[in-house]
Parts: structure tokens; sequence; C-alpha cells
């Protein structure tokens, strides 16, 4: 059987101890006799081991370096000797800094790819920092997220949902394939691209939507050709526009994710 490979990234302070720790947990309880090794790259990071509280988990440490830069070679030798154990599940944290597409390319590399599966790649975002962070970090930022399959914000209890909505634009312009999800309470984003439907069709779903039959929706946005529309507290607008861009919708709210979906198709 193959060993589960769950890589787990994200600047420093965006909360990946937390969501290690969280994480473990929740394997531990689901699959208590699991052998679990964290692969944990220190670069300035805090050691998770003074805030380790799941036990019965093998912590690797690679000091002294970022393992997808000077220290690749290090983590990919690292990462084969500890295959060659009996173990049935790997959790990577790369640094901070790391670029997560180098992470990646290691992973598949032909030896390490025979015996690992990667079923997780999640790149942590700090909510309260992101928007400033996007434009200072540059690569370093887009890299991580782009080559996430998953998007998990931190952070964001008490921020605006206006600001909300802003960090999942900004996250689906750089990558519309990940799952986003909010460190909220009953609160999910949603978003839907592509869709073929006209306008009156549109007007007759967001009649629906507004209806609050499929949850409350908070804050939405979304293009439909050259119509631009928004909801707000389970009111909408359409507007006409000169300019055509491509269907897009998102959603943030307590939705019906599953039957939101159904709408559009």
């Amino acid at each position: 059987e193959m060993i589960k490979v769950e890589i787990i990234s994200g600047f420093l302070g965006a909360g990946k101890t937390t969501f290690i720790n969280k994480r473990l947990k929740e394997l531990k309880e689901k699959f208590g006799e699991e052998k679990i090794v964290l692969i944990e790259n220190e670069f300035g990071d805090i050691s998770i081991d003074s805030e380790f509280i799941v036990e019965g988990v093998e912590i690797e440490k690679i000091s002294s370096g970022c393992i997808c830069c000077v220290l690749k070679e290090n983590f990919r030798e690292s990462l084969e000797k500890i295959i060659e154990n009996d173990i049935d599940r790997i959790l990577i944290e790369p640094t901070g800094l790391g670029l997560l597409g180098e992470i990646l390319k290691i992973s598949k590399s032909e030896k390490i790819s025979k015996k690992c599966e990667v079923t997780s790649v999640t790149t942590i975002i700090d909510g309260e920092n992101y928007l400033e962070q996007v434009d200072i970090f540059g690569s370093f930022f887009y890299d991580q997220i782009e080559n996430a399959k998953t998007l998990y914000i931190s952070k964001t209890d008490h921020m605006d949902v206006e600001i909300i909505f802003k960090i999942e634009e900004s996250l689906k312009e750089i990558n519309s394939r990940a799952k986003t999800i909010f460190e909220m309470e009953n609160i999910k984003s949603m978003s839907i691209t592509d869709f073929k439907i006209d306008i009156d069709r549109l007007r007759g779903i967001l009649e629906e939507l507004s209806s609050e039959q499929y949850g409350k929706i908070l804050r939405g946005k979304g293009f439909l050709e050259n119509y631009s529309f928004n909801i707000v507290n389970g009111k909408y607008e359409i507007v006409e526009d000169s300019k055509k861009r491509n269907n897009k919708l998102i959603l943030i709210g307590n939705l019906d994710t599953e039957n939101i979906r159904k709408l559009f198709n």
C-alpha cells in the first residue's frame, strides 16, 4: 500500500503549527494505529516540538536551510530513507519561504513516487495580512498558492465580509482550481466558473438565492457575459457592462454548496 503524503505549506505566522496539530489529532482519532512521520523544515520557524500535543508521531527535522533550495538533495535523501521504514503517512512542513513547486517535483521523483502518493497539498494563508503580503513577497507567495489543491485562510473569524471577498477573488485569480476554506464557524465560500445560462435564468437563480432556501448569502459577486451582478445580505443587483467577461460566480455565507452548484448546471 502506498504511503500517503500530505504537504502543508504557508508563510511564517500563517498558522501552520495550529493547522498541523489539528490535522494530526484528526488522523489519530480516525486512524489510531497509523504510523505517522512529520518532516519539519526549521529555517527561522519556531520548532513545532515545544507545542506538539499528539503522541506517537515521529518528527524528522531538517535544519539550517530550505528543503526546496540549498537542502534539496538532503530532503530527497531523508525522504528516501524514511519511506524504507514501515510507515503509513508523512506530513511535510516546508519552511515559510519555501517553493511548494520544488517540493512537489521531489515527491514525483522515480524512487519516491513508487512508494508515495501525495494525497493533499494545503497552503495556509494569513487572512489578516494576505492582501499586503501578496504584493510584497511576489513569486514565493504565488508559488505556494498556484501549487496548492486547498487554500486554508486563517484568522478570519472577526474579519469584514468585504475583505474576505477580496481575498477570495485574489486567490481565485492566482489559482482557480484550488478549494478555498475560511477559518470561520459555519461560513463557507464557493466559486463556479464557465456556467452556461442566459440572463433570464440568472435572474431566476438570484431570486432563489435571495430567498435563503440555499442558505444565507453574506456576499456574492459574478459575471455573465456582458453583465455583472452582486449579492449583499440577500439582495441582488444586475448591471449591464460594456466589457464581456468569462462567466464566474463567487459566494460567501452559510451555503448549501451542493444544491447551489446544481442551479447552474
